[in-house]
């Protein structure tokens, strides 16, 4: 018994062309003997390909994640772990990945500016109400909300930078590492004083110096011509 080497079904002695995608049937010992006919391929010219993935599919199925997350998480809550409101932290993640990841994939047109701005207010929305389940609130306005801004901040500009100042991968890179050294000295220096009440820098120098030496080389790449199109070469971006 054979099979079609385009479907694989299988095949009877006589059938000269499958009967389910009428793929020519080549004996291999006809190939092997010369025998093979006049203008006939032992190939398949049909060219088999997957159709892409668009973002609107991906946001469909991030929204069912994340819907469906939430929603285990309140029948939970309400009818199995009821001893406490432990699904609200949960379910306002979800909203939170929702809004950051899914709009632009529904509405590519949407502005990025525009869309992070709505990701600050749902994250501060949401440690707000995170805030209200416990019976302090200093860490959300000496810790949380500060950071937050502060990020959203730097996200912000690195974005107008981006769209003005420069658009490329390393251009990117750059903007990544500047972002990273700033928000490690605002990271700590809102849990010192809000622990201790003073500012001692420790860990955030280290991260601070590792990123401004990257920057700086950077940029150096980035202002030289020559430097730059051999490094695009040699890391063929």
């Amino acid at each position: 018994m054979s099979y079609c080497v385009q479907c694989g079904v299988k095949l009877e002695q006589s059938l000269k062309i499958c009967p389910l995608c009428h793929t020519p049937v080549i004996n291999p010992n006809e190939l092997i003997a010369g025998a093979l006919p006049s203008g006939v391929s032992p190939f398949s010219t049909v060219k088999g390909e997957v159709e892409p993935m668009k973002k609107y599919d991906i946001g469909l199925w991030l929204t069912l994640v994340f819907g469906s997350t939430a929603l285990a998480c309140g029948i939970l809550n309400i009818f199995v772990f009821n001893h406490n409101y432990w699904s609200i932290p949960a379910i306002g993640a979800c909203i939170v990945m929702w809004i950051f990841f899914c709009p632009r994939m529904f509405l590519p047109k949407i502005p990025i500016t525009l869309n992070l701005t709505v990701s600050a207010v749902s994250i501060i929305f949401y440690q707000l109400a995170i805030t209200l389940m416990t019976e302090n609130d200093r860490w959300f306005f000496k810790i949380a909300l500060p950071i937050t801004l502060v990020l959203m901040g730097l996200i912000t500009l690195s974005g107008i930078c981006y769209k003005f100042v420069a658009k490329s991968l390393m251009a990117t890179v750059l903007y990544f590492f500047i972002d990273i050294g700033i928000l490690s000295v605002v990271i700590e220096y809102f849990v010192d004083t809000f622990l201790e009440g003073s500012f001692h820098i420790f860990w955030s120098a280290i991260v601070f110096s590792v990123c401004s030496v990257i920057s700086i080389a950077l940029i150096a790449i980035l202002s030289m011509k020559r430097l730059r199109a051999t490094v695009q070469k040699r890391l063929h971006f």
